[in-house]
C-alpha cells in the first residue's frame, strides 16, 4: 500500500470514530473563553457608553440650568425699579377672576410653604433654607411692559367704578396690566379693558381677569383721593408677555420647580411646574455694593442678618437702600446623574461656592445611598442689570 493510500485510510478512520472527549472539552473551553472575552469587552463598551451618556446628560442639564436661571434673574426689577421709593417693599394686591390671589389667602404649595404670603415688590429675594433639604428659595419679579419703565400719574379723584384717568395713555393697549403704586401704601395690579387703545384720551377703561375694584382691604378708588399715585405698564395678560413674578426652589423629588405668583404659567391645578430633575441642593449669595456706592460688587453675603427676607421686606427706607445695594447673585447648585454605577464614584462631601473664601462655602453631604451617582457642583453669577442701571453704572455687556 502506498503512503498516500495509508494517509487517506487514516483520515477516514479518524472521521469514522469521531472526536474524543478530550478534544471536545478543549474545544468547549476555547469557545467559552472566546465568548466570555467578547462578553467582557461588550460589557465594558456598554458601561463606558452609559457613563459617557450620563456625563453628557449631567453637563447638558447643568448648562440648561445656568441658562434658564440666568434668564429669569438677569432682568429682575424690570418695570418697577424706576419707582423704587414707591414700590420696593410694598405688599402687592392682585386678584384673578374675582378672587384674591395676593396676598395669598393660604400657604403656597410645597416647596414654597415657608414663603411669606404677603408678597412684596422687590427685584429679588432669597429665602434661606426654605426649600427641600435646607436648600434656598428665590423670589424674582420682572415686569415686561417695555414702555421705558416710565410711571404715569393717576389724576386726583379720577377713579370711578371701572375707570381711572392718567396724565398720558400713549402706548397703553388692551389687556395691559397696570402696577399702581403710592408711597407708603400697598401696590395694586389692575387690567386694562381689552378694547382700549391709548392716545389722546386720559381715561383708561378697566376690565378683565385681573381687574377688581377692591382687593382685600385695598380699594382702587383710594389711590386717587390723596397723595400722588402712579401707574406703570407691567406686562400684558393675553399676548404671551405677562409679568414674571416667580418662586424658584427644589422639591422633595430633587426637581427644580417654578411657581408663578400671578398664576400665568402654573399647571392646571396651580401647582409648581418642574424645570429640571436631579438637582439636590441650591444656595444663593448676594453680590453687594458697599458704601460709597459705585455700581460694583464689593462683597458676597449670605441672605441672613441685614439681608434676610424679614429685614429686606419691611418696607422702610433703610430696607429699600439695602435692597438697592444688591447688584448680583451667585448661585451654587449640586446636580446628580440618574445612572447608578457599580462602585462608589462620588465623594462623601462636595463644596458649594468654590470660588469664594473657605468661610463662605457650603458643604453638601452625599448620602451613602447616592455615592454611586455622579455629582457635579454648578456655580454661576448673574448681574441684576436693572438695579445696576439705577445705581448709575452702565450695564455690563
Amino acid at each position: 500500500m502506498t503512503p498516500q493510500r495509508r494517509s487517506t485510510s487514516a483520515v477516514r478512520a479518524s472521521l469514522a470514530r469521531g472526536f474524543s472527549m478530550i478534544e471536545l472539552l478543549v474545544s468547549m473551553v476555547i469557545a467559552m473563553t472566546v465568548i466570555l472575552a467578547m462578553a467582557a469587552i461588550s460589557l465594558r463598551f456598554e458601561t463606558g457608553k452609559r457613563q459617557d451618556a450620563s456625563t453628557s446628560d449631567l453637563s447638558s442639564s447643568a448648562g440648561y440650568l445656568a441658562y434658564d436661571i440666568d434668564r429669569e434673574l438677569r432682568s429682575a426689577g424690570s418695570g418697577f425699579s424706576t419707582m423704587r421709593a414707591e414700590t420696593y417693599g410694598c405688599v402687592l394686591h392682585a386678584s384673578r377672576s374675582g378672587a384674591q390671589i395676593l396676598p395669598a389667602l393660604a400657604a403656597f404649595p410645597a416647596p414654597f410653604s415657608s414663603v411669606d404670603v404677603n408678597v412684596r415688590m422687590m427685584p429679588i429675594l432669597v429665602y434661606p433654607g426654605a426649600g427641600a433639604s435646607g436648600s434656598d428659595v428665590i423670589q424674582v419679579m420682572t415686569g415686561t411692559g417695555g414702555l421705558g419703565e416710565t410711571p404715569t400719574q393717576v389724576r386726583l379723584n379720577s377713579v370711578a367704578t371701572n375707570t381711572l384717568r392718567l396724565t398720558a395713555t400713549v402706548g397703553i393697549r388692551g389687556d395691559d396690566l397696570l402696577l399702581i403704586s403710592e408711597n407708603g401704601r400697598p401696590c395694586m395690579l389692575e387690567q386694562v379693558d381689552a378694547s382700549f387703545t391709548g392716545g389722546a384720551t386720559q381715561q383708561v377703561n378697566l376690565a378683565g381677569t385681573y381687574f377688581a375694584t377692591s382687593i382685600g382691604a385695598q380699594s382702587l378708588n383710594d389711590r386717587s383721593t390723596g397723595a400722588t399715585a402712579n401707574a406703570m405698564v407691567f406686562g400684558n395678560a393675553t399676548n404671551g408677555n405677562p409679568p414674571r413674578l416667580l418662586l424658584l426652589g427644589l422639591n422633595g423629588s430633587q426637581q427644580l420647580v417654578r411657581y408663578d405668583l400671578l398664576r400665568f404659567t402654573n399647571d392646571t391645578s396651580q401647582n409648581p411646574v418642574p424645570l429640571a430633575d436631579g438637582v439636590v441642593d441650591m444656595r444663593v449669595m448676594y453680590g453687594v455694593d458697599n458704601a460709597p456706592a459705585n455700581g460694583t460688587v464689593d462683597q458676597w453675603v449670605a441672605p441672613t442678618g441685614a439681608f434676610s427676607p424679614t429685614s429686606l421686606s419691611n418696607g422702610t427706607a433703610a430696607a429699600q437702600t439695602t435692597l438697592a445695594r444688591i447688584l448680583a447673585v451667585k448661585v451654587s447648585m449640586v446636580v446628580r446623574s440618574e445612572l447608578i454605577e457599580k462602585d462608589d464614584i462620588a465623594p462623601a462631601t462636595v463644596s458649594m461656592f468654590p470660588s469664594l473664601d473657605a468661610t463662605q462655602r457650603v458643604t453638601y453631604t452625599v448620602t451613602a445611598a447616592n455615592r454611586k451617582r455622579r455629582h457635579r457642583v454648578l456655580e454661576f453669577t448673574v448681574p441684576i442689570r436693572n438695579v445696576i442701571t439705577m445705581s448709575g453704572r452702565p450695564t455690563p455687556p
